[in-house]
């Protein structure tokens, strides 16, 4: 418990950290892309490549705008649980959790799910909430996140300009492969964002 009180760093590294834990949440989408592309040439190695490197500039890119001082911790703490249930139903029934299924998750509360909302969830909640942020000027703030978001911008551009076709054709083939990220998973069933046909 001594070491956890000792964890401290400042604002821009507990972004990175976030899009790096949150990335690695990712990990079944990036499976289960990697299976679909199947690399079988040098084109198709740096594209599967990419997929990770997009997913950790999109996530350094929200985190850097959405991570308030007041409201970072509460808002990591539900979104990491809320992947963990998430991640639980897409590893063992396949299921991607959507706003019918929400009715039934009660029913589906087994020792196994307790175990890993647990382990991957509360832990990892709990670990991030101890984490201490050194307070930084306000300029060194707004600066770091500005960079944080443009630099997380400016790779996913660089990747998209040269695998726009790649994840371009990905996406028309395999619509329902973005349900798989746990974000998306643990927001979608409130309603705040509404499937597309």
């Amino acid at each position: 418990m001594e070491t956890l009180k000792k964890l401290q760093c400042n604002d821009s590294k507990f972004n990175l950290c976030c899009a790096f834990f949150f990335t690695l949440i990712n990990s079944l989408f990036i499976k289960r892309t990697w299976e679909i592309i199947a690399p079988d040439s040098l084109h198709s190695w740096f594209f599967a490549l990419s997929v990770p490197v997009v997913l950790f500039s999109a996530w350094l890119a929200i985190f850097s705008l959405i991570n308030l001082p007041w409201l970072r911790k509460p808002l990591l703490v539900i979104l990491v649980i809320g992947c963990a249930v998430c991640n639980y139903f897409m590893y063992t029934c396949g299921a991607v959790i959507d706003k019918n299924m929400m009715t039934n998750v009660v029913t589906l509360v087994t020792p196994q799910l307790l175990t890993w909302t647990g382990l991957a969830g509360i832990v990892s909640a709990v670990f991030l909430a101890t984490i201490k942020i050194k307070p930084s000027r306000w300029w060194y703030t707004l600066l770091s996140r500005t960079v944080g978001v443009l630099a997380g911008l400016l790779i996913i551009i660089l990747v998209a300009s040269v695998f726009y076709k790649d994840y371009a054709s990905l996406f028309r083939s395999h619509k329902n492969i973005v349900k798989i990220l746990p974000l998306d998973t643990c927001i979608r069933p409130t309603g705040l964002l509404e499937s597309s046909p």
